[in-house]
């Protein structure tokens, strides 16, 4: 027959709290992935408006390369 040995209030007290907080983390960790899965989704749009402005500007000014200080476009002689 199994000995039975009665744990120590304390003791319960603590397997009970690392179990809540194991809990806790866990459900922290779920809400980040799913603001992780947000964020890449938003980033995706973002990436794809910036193509679609390069695209714009490509065939509006042709082919260059960006200042983003000076606001200048350097354009890019075609290959002979």
């Amino acid at each position: 027959m199994s000995q039975v040995i009665k744990l120590q209030e304390n003791e319960i007290e603590k397997i009970k709290s690392t179990q809540g907080e194991i809990t806790r983390l866990t459900y922290n960790l779920g809400q980040l992935e799913v603001q992780k899965s947000s964020i890449l989704t938003e980033l995706e749009k973002v990436r794809s408006q910036q193509g679609e402005l390069g695209k714009e500007l490509n065939d509006k000014y042709g082919e260059g390369n960006i200042n983003l200080e000076t606001g200048e476009l350097t354009l890019i002689e075609p290959s002979k």
